[in-house]
């Protein structure tokens, strides 16, 4: 109750919020389409989890131990050993025995007067407590990975936007000698057999492309590691830097999550890992996205005049360049909510953290459709405010986005 009283005095603010930006026209568009996306989703994933694990064979199985096809869900998180009476009462409670759309109503019913339901109905464990217990953990996990994404994306991409519109230059001749030195650091710490993947894979395309182009070293280098960052896939990663810090030379612990109240040295040691694999992987995105678009906006006849006005480079990059070519970022860094729960579920199962993405592992494998479902609906409810409040931002970031939303 206390988790959809918090969620309702957030839309509540976030409705007032908007109102006073944008007015009323603005509000209507954005809180209605919201309503919309949420309605949508939870009702397809009603109707996918309807469809999911019970074969022919199944159903024959069922209906000679005297149960009906749709009571696989409550076989499954119940186990073989439950009895037919049981069975049977669990399907009466998840309401198994009705059609979609009453099966539908009665889940939207329970949500909406502060009724999770269970997480896992075989220990009858209130997903309340669940929610209390890993959310947190996975919402501290998305923070700070989002952080060190922006953190590392936005310097890096003015960096390399800039060095971009720069006259080539040969390659430097500490080029290669630092390659080497970092690959020997990179042995003597890691392994020989972790430096060659790691020479080959990232230090020496970017010698080579270097080479090749002859243009300034310094966005060349930016653009050829993004490339191959955006080419590993997350749980490559995710299972290389645990080999490195958490195998090989023991600098993360894999004790799992740590809260803020045990103090702030062992809650950023049990996430900080898990943190840097998520951040790692949405930084070549967000940093290809901002050099695109501040590479543009250098193109710009505004940018001309403020050269003509003897501004210096680093005003006119971060004060008049910066500021529009940040649209498209934060588009991109609110539809990534997607994005950062698929790689959640795969990084909370390497490093055993226990978070949202695990229990969805552990609710979908158990046939628990109620609490997926409410998961589903919670990360829509998450992706719409995010997405809303993007909206909101571009007000402030464009002040033409304001003056198309007041018209």
């Amino acid at each position: 109750m206390i988790l959809v009283v918090a969620v309702l005095v957030v839309l509540a603010g976030l409705a007032a919020w908007i109102v006073r930006v944008a007015g009323w026209r603005f509000a209507v568009q954005r809180l209605g389409g919201a309503l919309l996306i949420v309605v949508l989703v939870t009702f397809a994933t009603t109707v996918l989890l309807r469809q999911v694990g019970v074969d022919q064979a199944q159903k024959d199985a069922l209906v000679e131990l005297g149960l009906p096809p749709s009571s696989q869900p409550c076989v499954s998180s119940l186990g073989t050993g439950a009895d037919t009476a049981t069975v049977l009462q669990c399907v009466e409670d998840r309401g198994l025995d009705k059609n979609v759309f009453a099966q539908y109503a009665g889940w939207s019913g329970d949500l909406l007067s502060g009724d999770l339901g269970y997480a896992f109905y075989k220990n009858r464990e209130p997903l309340t407590t669940t929610l209390k217990q890993r959310m947190p953990r996975t919402a501290w996990l998305f923070l700070y990975s989002q952080i060190l994404a922006l953190v590392l994306a936005v310097p890096l991409g003015i960096w390399s936007a800039y060095q971009a519109g720069r006259k080539p230059r040969r390659v430097p001749r500490w080029l290669l000698p630092v390659a080497l030195i970092a690959m020997l650091a990179v042995a003597f710490s890691a392994g020989w057999g972790f430096a060659a993947v790691l020479f080959g894979a990232i230090l020496l395309p970017i010698v080579v492309y270097n080479s090749y182009r002859g243009g300034p070293p310094g966005d060349a280098t930016i653009n050829t590691t993004a490339f191959v960052l955006l080419s590993i896939p997350v749980f490559v990663l995710g299972e290389s830097l645990r080999y490195l810090f958490a195998i090989n030379r023991d600098w993360y612990q894999l004790t799992g999550y740590k809260p803020w109240s045990d103090g702030v040295t062992a809650h950023i040691g049990s996430i900080w890992l898990p943190a840097v694999v998520l951040g790692l992987a949405a930084t070549p995105v967000y940093l290809r996205l901002l050099r695109a678009d501040m590479m543009q906006n250098l193109q710009q006849d505004f940018v001309a005049v403020a050269k003509a006005k003897g501004m210096s480079n680093t005003h006119i990059l971060l004060r008049h360049v910066l500021r529009p070519s940040t649209v498209t970022l934060l588009t991109v860094a609110g539809l990534n909510i997607a994005q950062l729960v698929n790689g959640a579920i795969v990084v909370e199962f390497i490093y055993d953290f226990d978070g949202m993405g695990s229990y969805l592992i552990e609710a979908v494998a158990r046939r628990e459709f109620f609490a997926v479902q409410t998961i589903v609906a919670l990360v829509a409810i998450l992706f719409v405010l995010a997405n809303t409040i993007v909206d909101m931002l571009y007000t402030v970031v464009d002040p033409r986005v304001r003056a198309e939303a007041g018209s």
